[in-house]
């Protein structure tokens, strides 16, 4: 067994092993998981939003090449449009399941998670002026989840989960 304690607001024998880990997670860290959920439902609710606006992105790029004086087949635009549609989808569903992922991981008190979450955050930060609506409400959410993570409980909570498993 280890010398070290878990901070005085946790159980000494909580996990099975009998290790310093929690029984569960602080309040900010629940609240924080939830938001992030919550974000990666925006973030759904946005990439169907964009999947329904395909018809005017269209409209927009043959306007575009009108006025620039370019033609482009109706095959190729719809080729080029369909690649496009289905890199969204799949990227946007390959980012939502990791956004999860990473949000279930934080809160078993992997910090990697956490901190894989603030870089996630910050980067969107970079992107909130051309995300209105659902895309900034998107970036609120992780701002705040990303706020609580690392308050002092939760930073309590993730040294006792780290602490427990080099026992």
């Amino acid at each position: 067994m280890s010398d070290r304690t878990p901070p005085a607001s946790y159980p000494a024998s909580s996990s099975p092993a009998g290790g310093g880990a929690p029984v569960a997670p602080p309040q900010q860290v629940n609240i924080a998981f939830w938001l992030y959920i919550v974000g990666a439902a925006l973030s759904l609710i946005a990439l169907i939003v964009s999947l329904a606006t395909v018809g005017s992105l269209k409209d927009d790029v043959q306007k575009q090449l009108a006025n620039q004086g370019q033609q482009i087949s109706d095959a190729t635009l719809n080729a080029t449009v369909g690649v496009s549609v289905t890199f969204a989808v799949v990227f946007g569903i390959l980012y939502i399941a990791a956004y999860v992922l990473f949000a279930f991981f934080m809160r078993r008190g992997a910090n990697w998670a956490r901190v894989v979450l603030l870089i996630v955050t910050v980067l969107s930060l970079f992107g909130i002026l051309g995300g209105f609506g659902l895309g900034a409400a998107r970036v609120v959410v992780g701002v705040i989840a990303t706020v609580l993570i690392f308050l002092k409980p939760a930073n309590e909570y993730f040294a006792a989960v780290k602490a427990s498993k080099r026992v």
